[in-house]
């Protein structure tokens, strides 16, 4: 009798976990266009040629930098991982025409509010906040807006000028990796490589 409430425990505990990072389906999802379907799908193409343009251009320490954030083992979030907490995180931009920009960590949060879990960049003078939805084990898809620190967050689909499609994926050695493979302007390809805020990573990152 005890196994069977301790099964039936584990399973409601199991379901709520997946709960958080529902499937991408439903209303949200329906807010994606077509040129929106396209871009996701094109992911890892667009990622790769992104890669591979700036490491022709890029100096020994620009190299260095995107090597390291581009390193690590996925981990997959269906083994009771939760990215809740305060994290570092800054922007690798990449592109047009082989530029690589590498910006400074500001801070950014991951927190559940009760619908799911929210990823938002805290500190800088441009901000976004989105949603994350499961694409399988090891991706989750964000869905939110850039908006300004003068101006209150914007809900996805709002504004077509600031709407962003992202990946996240974590890694083994507990850091989080944000990719835009379509950002709204400066760039073809965007990277934010987060850490948690009490790791020595980011002060050991060049």
């Amino acid at each position: 009798m005890k196994c069977y409430v301790y099964q039936k425990l584990f399973s409601f505990i199991l379901l709520s976990f997946l709960a958080n990072i529902c499937l991408a389906d439903g209303d949200i999802v329906s807010l994606l266009t077509p040129q929106d379907h396209i871009i996701l799908d094109a992911f890892d193409s667009r990622r790769i040629a992104a890669i591979e343009a700036a490491r022709k251009t890029a100096d020994q320490k620009q190299l260095t930098t995107l090597n390291k954030a581009l390193t690590g083992v996925l981990r997959s979030f269906d083994d009771g991982y939760d990215p809740s907490g305060t994290w570092k995180c800054r922007y690798l931009k990449l592109g047009p025409e082989q530029q690589l920009i590498i910006y400074d960590w500001y801070n950014c949060k991951v927190f559940d509010d009760g619908a799911g879990w929210v990823l938002k960049k805290t500190s800088g003078s441009q901000l976004f906040m989105g949603r994350l939805y499961r694409l399988n084990h090891e991706r989750l898809l964000y869905l939110g807006s850039l908006h300004y620190a003068y101006e209150a967050p914007i809900e996805f689909g709002a504004n077509t000028q600031r709407k962003q499609i992202g990946v996240l994926t974590s890694l083994m050695d507990g850091r989080l990796r944000l990719e835009f493979p379509a950002p709204l302007f400066e760039s073809t390809f965007n990277i934010v490589e987060m850490a948690p805020i009490d790791s020595t990573y980011f002060n050991e990152a060049h």
